[in-house]
C-alpha cells in the first residue's frame, strides 16, 4: 500500500485519536537478522508505539495499512510511519503524532529505526534518536507512486465518509477546481468529486453534505476509484459498473 499514507490528520477521517500536523514469515534472504543486543526504545516517558493491527481491526474502512508480509520484510534505508500515543495528552491537545523512521537494522524481534521527524508534542523523543519497533506498530511504508496524491484534497459526499456500507456510485474530475487556492497547510484541490450517485440537485446545493477529505485516504477507502486515478483519468464523469466492480463512462 502506499506508503500508506497518511496521509495521512484531517477532520473527516474517522480515526480514533487526534494526532499532531497472522504469522511472520521471517526476513528476506538479503536482509540479515543481528542476533546481538541493537540499541533503540519502544517506548519513552511521555510516549509508546500504537499497534497497526489493532486499530486496522477496530477501524478497518477508515484505519489503513500495509499487509503483514510487506510490514514484515522492510530493509535498511526503507522508511517506514508509525503512530506514538502521548501519555496523558492535554485537554484539548493532540493524543498522537506520526511520524516516519528509517530502518537501520533488524532485530529476531523487529526492527531499529532512525527517527526522521522532528516531534511537535512530544518532549522525550528528537529527531535521530533510534526507536525499536515491530511489523504490528507499522501503519505506513513509503510509496513513490502514492507521492503525487498524498497533499491533495477531493470533495465527498458526506454519506460516504460516514456510512461504511456505501461505495462512490460516481465520480467526476473537474481540472478547473485544481486552480483553487492552496490550504494554510499547503493542501491542493485535486478536482475529483466522489458522490453516491442518487443525489439531488438540493442535496448537491447543500454545503453540509460534503466533505474533503485528503485523496490518498479516499483511494485507500475505495481501491476501485484509486485505480481510475492511477490509470491517469481526468477532465471526466464516471460511474461505477456494480458488475465489474471498475468505473467506466455513463455512456460505454
Amino acid at each position: 500500500m502506499r506508503s500508506r499514507r497518511d496521509t495521512r490528520g484531517h477532520a473527516t477521517k474517522t480515526v480514533r485519536d487526534r494526532e499532531a500536523p497472522g504469522s511472520n514469515p521471517g526476513p528476506p534472504t538479503n536482509f540479515p537478522v543481528q542476533t546481538c543486543l541493537v540499541a533503540g526504545r519502544s517506548e519513552g516517558l511521555d510516549w509508546y508505539l500504537g499497534n497497526a493491527e489493532d486499530e486496522h481491526a477496530e477501524q478497518p474502512r477508515s484505519f489503513f495499512i500495509p499487509g503483514r508480509e510487506e510490514r514484515s520484510n522492510r530493509n535498511p534505508g526503507d522508511l517506514v510511519r508509525l503512530l506514538f500515543y502521548i501519555r496523558n495528552p492535554p485537554p484539548g491537545g493532540p493524543r498522537a503524532e506520526r511520524m516516519w523512521l528509517e530502518v537501520s537494522a533488524r532485530r529476531e524481534d523487529g526492527y531499529v529505526g532512525l527517527l526522521t521527524n522532528r516531534p511537535i508534542a512530544i518532549k522525550d523523543l528528537s529527531g535521530g534518536d533510534e526507536v525499536a519497533f515491530r511489523s504490528e506498530h507499522i501503519i505506513a511504508i513509503q510509496d513513490p507512486k502514492w507521492a503525487p496524491y498524498e497533499n491533495l484534497l477531493a470533495f465527498a459526499n458526506r454519506r460516504l465518509i460516514e456510512d461504511d456500507s456505501l461505495e462512490p456510485g460516481y465520480v467526476v474530475h473537474d481540472p478547473s477546481d485544481m486552480n483553487l487556492t492552496p490550504t494554510s497547510h499547503a493542501e491542493r484541490a485535486s478536482g475529483w468529486q466522489l458522490l453516491v450517485g442518487d443525489e439531488t440537485d438540493q442535496m448537491l446545493e447543500d454545503p453540509d453534505s460534503g466533505l474533503v477529505p485528503n485523496l490518498a485516504w479516499l483511494m485507500e477507502r475505495y481501491p476501485a476509484f484509486a485505480e481510475l486515478v492511477f490509470s491517469g483519468a481526468r477532465d471526466g464523469e464516471w460511474e461505477l459498473d456494480r458488475t465489474t466492480g471498475r468505473y467506466r463512462r455513463p455512456d460505454s
